[in-house]
């Protein structure tokens, strides 16, 4: 997408009157987004689409999950559906991004599992705020519809901006007291059925005004899929690698400044053994090729050096022909499905005055726009 083409649509009121708004509004983009998915599903796993859904509630408590722990989730869903016209199950499923990572290649033996973006956090120095920053890398069809959403809190007197899709609830994102958010899917880490999706717990985490108390729910809340999440705030940074059973610390360490991530699990042992007897996922060849490049450009970097700019040229990096951290699009039967960064993020963390750099493509040909609450 053409950074000039981003949309800021700014949504408020109660859950379900905020979605019906952003039905209404976006409600032609919806329904061609949901064919592309659909079309999706039906030509990387070999699944028809309202089998998909049906086989995905059918063995699932996500919904019962987001219920009990994120109800106004749900109700902002049935608000975009019903200002949309779409179907509710339909673009309920649609919201499970992380969660069709594990899923879906269940239904198709010759798909691989997920991995999706490459992350960074740096902690605050005296001469900049604390930096957290995403490759957000998704399936390319997505391409195009990148919808920046702005929306009151449910909890408090502060608001939301998260990157997303028309439909769809929040990819990731900041709130104005100066919270960021955003996460590596890790398919390796044991899933929970019954966990609440990343779609619902992203809604909820926004929520908090500070770095601790996102961390304390995130390690309250069973959680439906591993990830590694990637936390800031105006006081520093965090990363948290958890499993439907544990959340282990990752970086970074007490003596550094920097911790960087791909898709491969870094600290925590709490790996799946799938069910149906399957060996369980295993990491591929892309993050180890992503995180390579990461570790050579910031491992033993001086904090001072560490700026908002000197992050764009690492996320910009175009050092592996198949696999580099800025993807332009899938070029191997491995990297198909999600070899496309969708959006280039940059958060600079100052207390309450968060600043969000976004390029709506790959950093190495997409131009940066600035957004900030003021």
């Amino acid at each position: 997408m053409d950074a000039a083409q981003l949309n800021l649509l700014t949504f408020r009121g109660a859950p379900r009157a905020r979605g019906r708004a952003h039905g209404e509004h976006l409600a032609g983009r919806i329904q061609e987004l949901l064919e592309r998915w659909g079309d999706a599903l039906e030509r990387i796993y070999g699944v028809d689409r309202r089998r998909y859904i049906e086989l995905f509630f059918a063995n699932t408590g996500y919904y019962r999950a987001t219920a009990q722990w994120a109800p106004s989730v749900l109700e902002e869903v049935q608000g975009i559906a019903e200002g949309s016209g779409a179907d509710y199950w339909a673009l309920l499923a649609f919201q499970h991004v992380n969660e069709e990572f594990e899923f879906a290649p269940r239904l198709a033996k010759l798909a691989p599992a997920g991995e999706a973006c490459s992350t960074i956090v740096i902690a605050p120095h005296e001469t900049r705020p604390a930096l957290v920053a995403q490759n957000l890398d998704l399936a390319q069809y997505l391409d195009g519809y990148q919808t920046l959403l702005r929306v009151n809190c449910d909890e408090g007197d502060g608001e939301i901006m998260m990157l997303s899709v028309p439909g769809m609830i929040s990819l990731m994102g900041m709130n104005s007291y100066g919270l960021a958010l955003c996460d590596n899917t890790l398919t390796q880490l044991r899933t929970d059925p019954n966990g609440v999706p990343i779609y619902a717990l992203y809604r909820l985490i926004l929520e908090r005004r500070c770095a601790r108390d996102a961390r304390a729910l995130i390690e309250r809340t069973p959680h439906a899929v591993g990830l590694n999440w990637v936390i800031g705030d105006g006081d520093g940074v965090m990363m948290l690698e958890r499993s439907a059973t544990q959340t282990v610390p990752y970086g970074p360490a007490a003596h550094e400044s920097v911790a960087y991530h791909t898709n491969h699990p870094l600290a925590c042992t709490d790996w799946q053994n799938r069910v149906d007897g399957a060996a369980a996922p295993a990491p591929a060849r892309s993050t180890y090729l992503r995180f390579a490049a990461l570790h050579q450009r910031l491992h033993g970097a001086r904090a001072g050096a560490l700026s908002a700019e000197a992050l764009i040229d690492v996320l910009r990096a175009q050092d592996d022909e198949d696999y580099p951290i800025s993807r332009g699009g899938g070029r191997n039967s491995e990297d198909q499905h999600i070899g496309f960064t969708l959006a280039c993020n940059i958060f600079e963390l100052r207390p309450n005055a968060p600043t969000w750099r976004l390029a709506p493509g790959p950093p190495h040909t997409t131009a940066f726009r600035t957004f900030r609450f003021d």
